[in-house]
C-alpha cells in the first residue's frame, strides 16, 4: 500500500531550498521494506542532492502519523530534483522501491529528458516514468498522488487526497437513491455507460470539522442545486476537490473534439453556486469502485467513480480492487490550465455547463 504521496521540486536549484518527496505507508507497511533512490540522469545513484549515499530505508527515519487517518504513516525526505539533466546538486529521478519484495513501486524523472533505466541502487534496472515538468505546477504547487495513484497538482502541503462523495450524497441505483454512506458491496449503481453496475469496493474517509478548519486546501466542493444547469444537480451535492464532474458542452467540443469531458470540482470554482465548504460536524467521503471506471448520478449530475490507475497495488486490505480496466477514464479528462479555460469560455459564452444529451437518462432523485 506503500506510494509516493507528494513531490516538491520547484525550488531554488540545491537540495536545501525545500525540495522533497514524501512517501506515505499504509496499516500494516513495515518502513524496513522501503527505500527512497534518487538517481542522475546516467542511471547511477546521485550521491549530493540531499539524501547521502543516494537512497535511503525509511527505518531509518522518523514518520509522522497522517492527519487524515493515523493507521497511516507519512515520511518527508529533503531531496533536490530538476525537470532537466542532473547537475551538482539535483537528481534527475527519485524512486520508490519494496526490497523486501524486489518491487519498484513508482519511478519518476524529468519530462525535458528520455525516460532512462536505473544501473545501481534498490530500483537497478527500472525505467523511470518521465513525467517531472515544472510548467505544470504553479508557484508554491507539487506533484501529489492519493492512495489510488490519481495525480493532482495542489499547494504544497503533506498528506494524500481523496477522490469521493459525501455520505449523505444521493446515488441512483436498482433499488433507487440511496445515501451514499448506506450503499454495500454489491449494490447495483447506474452508470451512464454500462447500466446497472455492482460496487466491487467501498471505502470511506472521515474529515472532522477541527481538519477541514485548520486545513482549508481540504475543504470539500459543494455544487449548489441547479450550478451546472437548470436541474443539474437536483440538490446540493458535496464532494471532495478533485473529483471530477462530466461537462457537457459544444464548447468543450470546440476546444477538445469532445463534447463530454471531466474536471475536477476546484477547478469550477469560478462558476456561481460552486464554493469550498466546511461542514460544522465534519464529512464522511466515501469512495465507489466499479469493474471499470464509470460514470454515476450523484443528486442528478454525473461524476465519475473511482479510478485506478497503473501506480497503484489492487488490493487494499486484501480487497481485489479490479483490473487495469478501471484505470481507464471515462471520459477526456480535462484538468489544470485548459480546465480554467474551458469554464471560462462557458460562463462568456453564458452557456450551462451541463448540456443533456441522447442517452442523459438520469431519472429524478426523490425528496
Amino acid at each position: 500500500m506503500a506510494f509516493v504521496s507528494e513531490v516538491n521540486f520547484r525550488g531554488t536549484g540545491v537540495a536545501s531550498s525545500g525540495e522533497f518527496v514524501e512517501i506515505t505507508l499504509g496499516p500494516g507497511d513495515d518502513p524496513a521494506d522501503f527505500v527512497v533512490s534518487v538517481y542522475d540522469d546516467d542511471g547511477t545513484l546521485h550521491l549530493s542532492a540531499g539524501i547521502t549515499d543516494g537512497e535511503v530505508n525509511l527505518a531509518t527515519l522518523v514518520g509522522t502519523p497522517h492527519p487524515d487517518n493515523p493507521d497511516y504513516t507519512i515520511y518527508t525526505i529533503s531531496v533536490g530534483l530538476r525537470n532537466a539533466t542532473s547537475d551538482a546538486n539535483e537528481g534527475s529521478g527519485i524512486a520508490l522501491t519494496n526490497v523486501a519484495t524486489d518491487t519498484v513501486i513508482s519511478f519518476y524523472s524529468a519530462d525535458n529528458i528520455s525516460a532512462f533505466t536505473a544501473t545501481e541502487g534498490a530500483a537497478a534496472g527500472a525505467t523511470s516514468e518521465a513525467i517531472l515538468e515544472h510548467t505544470d505546477v504553479a508557484q508554491g504547487e507539487s506533484y501529489q498522488w492519493d492512495i489510488f495513484g490519481n495525480l493532482t497538482f495542489e499547494t504544497i502541503n503533506p498528506g494524500d487526497s481523496v477522490l469521493c462523495l459525501a455520505g449523505g450524497t444521493r446515488v441512483q441505483t436498482e433499488r433507487g437513491p440511496l445515501r451514499a454512506h448506506d450503499l454495500k458491496l454489491g449494490d447495483m449503481v447506474w452508470t451512464a455507460d454500462h447500466g446497472f453496475q455492482p460496487i466491487q469496493w467501498l471505502g470511506k474517509t472521515e474529515l472532522s470539522a477541527d481538519y477541514l478548519a485548520k486545513n482549508p486546501k481540504q475543504q470539500p466542493i459543494t455544487l449548489m442545486k441547479d450550478s451546472l444547469a437548470p436541474g443539474f444537480p437536483q440538490a446540493d451535492l458535496t464532494v471532495s476537490r478533485q473529483h471530477r464532474v462530466l461537462i457537457s458542452s459544444p464548447v468543450a467540443e470546440r476546444m477538445t473534439g469532445e463534447f463530454e469531458v471531466l474536471v475536477p470540482a476546484v477547478k469550477l470554482l469560478d462558476v456561481a453556486g460552486i464554493d469550498p465548504s466546511a461542514p460544522g460536524d465534519g464529512v464522511t467521503l466515501v469512495h465507489i469502485l466499479f469493474e471499470r471506471h464509470e460514470l454515476i448520478a450523484a443528486e442528478g449530475a454525473l461524476v465519475e467513480s473511482l479510478m485506478l490507475t497503473d501506480h497503484v497495488t489492487t488490493k487494499i486490505n486484501g480487497t481485489e480492487l479490479g483490473d487495469r480496466k478501471s484505470a481507464v477514464s471515462a471520459r477526456l479528462i480535462v484538468d489544470r490550465k485548459m480546465a480554467k479555460q474551458l469554464v471560462s469560455r462557458i460562463l462568456k459564452n453564458q452557456r450551462p455547463l451541463f448540456e443533456p444529451r441522447a442517452g442523459h437518462n438520469l431519472g429524478t432523485i426523490a425528496a
